[in-house]
């Protein structure tokens, strides 16, 4: 059971790690797949529209005005796009499987939350530094 001390109220609140839902590693890897499968169709639509506009941009007796390999250019682009999001090079998978997993399935970012510290700033004169007058004694936890 983790304890949790919410500032607004100056109470405490009790989190069981139980109450979520464990994922299934197969379950993980199929979300973990989609999610490169997104990462990589918007890296590939990215460079195709790059492509795009340099052919727009480009002179009329310029190599780049001319659409006579755009096939494969696409073929390029796709294989590219896939192995930069097997890499996961841009985040844009990571982000949708934090969003699509249970939070305590993700793996932790570190061991432990870090102590954080909270003191009421009174109303008065000065009250924007009031918080940074005086230090206050954090209970270290490893």
């Amino acid at each position: 059971m983790e304890t949790v001390f919410s500032p607004d109220s100056g109470a405490t609140l009790a989190a069981t790690a139980d109450s979520a839902t464990a994922i299934a590693p197969a379950q993980r890897q199929q979300v973990e797949r989609a999610a490169e499968g997104f990462e990589a169709l918007f890296i590939k639509e990215m460079l195709a529209q790059m492509r795009k506009a340099t052919r727009s941009m480009a002179g009329p007796d310029s190599i780049f005005a001319d659409s006579i390999n755009s096939d494969m250019l696409d073929f390029a682009d796709m294989a590219i796009a896939e192995q930069l999001a097997r890499e996961r090079r841009f985040g844009i998978s990571e982000v949708l499987i934090a969003q699509l997993l249970p939070q305590n399935a993700a793996p932790p970012l570190k061991e432990s939350p870090a102590a954080v510290a909270y003191s009421p700033v009174q109303a008065g004169a000065g009250s924007e530094l009031a918080a940074f007058a005086m230090p206050v004694n954090l209970p270290f936890r490893q």
